[in-house]
C-alpha cells in the first residue's frame, strides 16, 4: 500500500467516525457534511490512484449511487424511498461488478444461510411494512443477489481483494437488515451507530477489494 493510498484511508476512517458521532448527537450540521464526504474520500481512494477496469469503474459507480441514496436519507424530510432508488441501483452495480470476475460455477451452501436470514428479517418486519411492501421485497431480492455473488468472489478468486469483496457485501446485507428492523419492526438506541458504522465499512472493503 503506498502513501497516498494509506493517507486516504486514514481519511475516510476519521470522517466515518466523525459522521456517526456527529449522527448520534443529532448534530445535524457535522453529520450533512461529513456522512457524503466520506464516500466522496472512498471514491476519491479509487479515482487516481487504481488503474482502469471495469470493476474498479463498476465499483465508483455503486459507490457515487451511494452517495446520492445517504443524501436523500440525511435530508430534513427524508426521501426514503428515494434513498431506497439510489442505494437500489448501487447494489444492481455492484452485482455487476462481482459478477464480472467470476465463471458460472457457483457454490450451492451460501443460499441455505442466507435464504434463513432473508426470512428471519422478513418475519420481524412484516407486519410494519403496509404499503412499501413491493419495493421492499424487491429490494430485499437485489440486495441477496449481491450478497450471493459477493460471497463466491473468495471461492474463485486468489488474493485478499475476493475476501475484502465478499465481507463488504456481507456487512451490506447486514446494515440493510439493522435498518429495516429499526423502521419496521421497533426503533432502537444504537441502531444508527450499528447501520452507519456497518455500510462505511462495507463501502471501505469493497473500495479497497479493486
Amino acid at each position: 500500500m503506498d502513501l497516498n493510498s494509506a493517507a486516504f484511508i486514514f481519511s475516510i476512517v476519521v470522517s466515518a467516525t466523525a459522521a456517526i458521532i456527529a449522527d448520534r448527537r443529532n448534530q445535524r450540521l457535522l453529520a450533512y457534511f461529513f456522512r457524503p464526504f466520506t464516500i466522496i474520500l472512498m471514491i476519491g481512494l479509487l479515482v487516481e490512484p487504481r488503474p482502469y477496469s471495469f470493476y474498479r469503474n463498476a465499483v465508483v459507480a455503486g459507490l457515487a449511487l451511494c452517495l446520492l441514496g445517504e443524501v436523500m436519507m440525511m435530508l430534513k424530510k427524508k426521501r426514503f424511498l428515494a434513498g431506497l432508488a439510489f442505494f437500489l441501483g448501487a447494489l444492481a452495480v455492484f452485482t455487476v461488478a462481482f459478477y464480472s470476475r467470476v465463471t458460472r460455477e457457483f457454490l450451492s451452501w451460501p443460499v441455505i444461510p442466507l435464504a434463513l436470514l432473508a426470512a428471519a428479517v422478513l418475519f420481524l418486519i412484516w407486519p410494519g411494512l403496509k404499503r412499501e411492501r413491493v419495493p421492499v421485497l424487491f429490494y430485499l431480492l437485489v440486495l441477496l443477489t449481491m450478497t450471493r455473488v459477493g460471497l463466491e468472489q473468495p471461492h474463485q478468486l486468489p488474493g485478499t481483494g475476493p475476501w475484502l469483496a465478499a465481507a463488504g457485501s456481507f456487512l451490506l446485507l447486514l446494515s440493510d437488515s439493522v435498518l429495516a428492523i429499526n423502521r419496521y419492526r421497533r426503533p432502537f438506541s444504537s441502531a444508527q451507530v450499528i447501520i452507519l458504522s456497518t455500510f462505511y465499512t462495507a463501502l471501505l472493503l469493497l473500495a479497497l477489494s479493486v
